[in-house]
């Protein structure tokens, strides 16, 4: 499995459970999964689709970092990945 940037050493030490945002933007649903990879240099290919990277940015922050980054439709996910990691 690689996700979209890349990343493709991947291991799912907690299994291939995931959770759904609630729908957004037109009506798309975005799926998270939690995994583990080595991988430290993320690079953000360019879509196909749009002609240029999905995303602009990347960086690996710790939960507390995550928590004040992300926006109030994505804290449900980061509370279930907390959850997890925690267990």
């Amino acid at each position: 499995m690689c996700e979209e940037a890349g990343i493709d050493d991947l291991a799912f030490s907690r299994g291939e459970a995931y959770r759904e945002t609630a729908p957004y933007a037109g009506n798309r649903v975005a799926r998270y999964y939690l995994a583990e990879s080595r991988v430290e240099a993320v690079t953000l290919p360019v879509s196909s689709g749009l002609g240029r990277p999905e995303h602009y940015a990347s960086r690996w922050v710790t939960p507390a970092e995550a928590e004040r980054l992300l926006p109030a439709r994505l804290q449900p996910i980061l509370a279930w990945a907390r959850s997890l990691l925690a267990a």
